[in-house]
């Protein structure tokens, strides 16, 4: 009996609340209307975005922990004990915190690109600041930014770099350059597994081409940020052997000479003085032959570790021009705002009645 009672309460409430909307109905029919024409403003003043996506698998650490069956099962809750052994500083988790880094982004402002109509071949700073397509909406975003930049601006001697100015210092942007920076991170999205390390890069633009080729960009740069720091030091001294091979070698060649002439010039002569000067040439291209040898040895064994050192990314998924839009439609964005009008209009007639019930059992009180 009590469960048929909930029901039919439960009942009457649903048609009490429809009761209510019904006889509101005008005026959410027009809250509605009204936002699904601020639906069609913003959809018709809203540009076109293409993601490109770039999912690429690093070299798995060769390490017995991480190998080991209690690595296997921390990789099961999300957590990779890979990371906290070794020496390798730049473990998958701060790559993203690299992509984002000043510097970075600075750096791919000189990057070649080129439009899908090929209208446009210039630096992608210029494309971002003279011929990607910007709306009101953009300019509404970047209001607040732009305000803060011009209240500094009246606090601050130190202007930057000069606005407008292709070249970038990280260390001292201009406001316009500031901007131009957080728009270029927000494009960017950057996702690492945690179980798998796998890396997806993707980069969101108002052109596909450009979309695609700033994807690739920022992959290639990044493998080159992460093969630059693990080889650094193998690299550094794969250098130092080379420069000592060399000059080995150049001092092997001067003895050996030097040895040569003295044997010519004194082919048939047997004084004890010539068979001195004679074993000690040789001793000393002996010796020179020694240390050529054994640098020539280290040489090979310092590239060896260069190359094992570096590491191996292997591409999953190419960048790729994107064919569809990855922003919401037009004709979906009117609906959501018609629905979010529809749901505020609705909230607003049922809600009425109980606060002001509430407001008046408050001023009850009071009294």
């Amino acid at each position: 009996m009590n469960e048929q009672k909930k029901t039919l309460l439960k009942e009457a409430d649903l048609l009490k609340a429809a009761g209510q909307i019904f006889s509101k109905w005008k005026f959410v029919a027009v809250v509605t209307v009204c936002f699904a024409l601020l639906g069609v403003i913003i959809a018709v003043s809203t540009v076109k975005s293409y993601t490109s996506e770039v999912v690429v698998a690093p070299e798995a650490s060769s390490s017995s922990f991480s190998s080991s069956g209690l690595g296997s099962l921390a990789s099961m809750v999300g957590v990779d004990l890979s990371m906290a052994e070794g020496d390798d500083a730049l473990y998958p988790l701060l790559y993203p915190d690299i992509v984002r880094s000043l510097p970075f982004a600075v750096s791919l402002f000189q990057v070649n690109v080129k439009t899908l109509d090929e209208s446009v071949d210039t630096t992608f700073y210029s494309y971002y600041k003279n011929f990607q397509k910007r709306t009101w909406l953009d300019g509404v975003k970047d209001a607040p930014k732009m305000a803060i930049a011009w209240v500094r601006k009246l606090f601050s001697s130190k202007d930057g770099n000069r606005a407008g100015s292709a070249d970038f210092n990280p260390y001292n942007l201009s406001e316009e350059q500031t901007i131009m920076v957080d728009r270029l991170n927000g494009a960017i999205d950057i996702f690492v597994d945690k179980k798998t390390n796998v890396i997806t890069i993707s980069f969101t633009d108002r052109d596909p081409r450009v979309a695609a080729i700033m994807a690739e960009t920022i992959m290639e740069r990044l493998q080159k940020e992460i093969t630059g720091y693990r080889t650094k030091k193998s690299v550094d001294d794969c250098n130092y052997i080379e420069k000592m091979y060399l000059e080995a070698k150049d001092s092997l060649e001067v003895s050996q000479k030097r040895y040569a002439s003295f044997l010519d010039r004194n082919r048939n002569v047997t004084n004890e003085h010539v068979l001195v000067e004679k074993e000690r040439l040789e001793s000393d291209k002996n010796l020179k032959t020694t240390l050529y040898t054994q640098w020539a040895q280290q040489l090979q064994l310092a590239r060896a570790k260069v190359q094992e050192k570096t590491p191996v990314f292997v591409t999953l998924k190419p960048a790729v021009i994107p064919a569809q839009a990855s922003s919401m439609g037009r004709a979906a964005m009117v609906v959501m705002y018609a629905f979010i009008g529809f749901v505020i209009a609705v909230a607003r007639v049922l809600l009425k009645g109980k606060m002001s019930l509430l407001w008046l059992k408050i001023k009850r009180k009071e009294d």
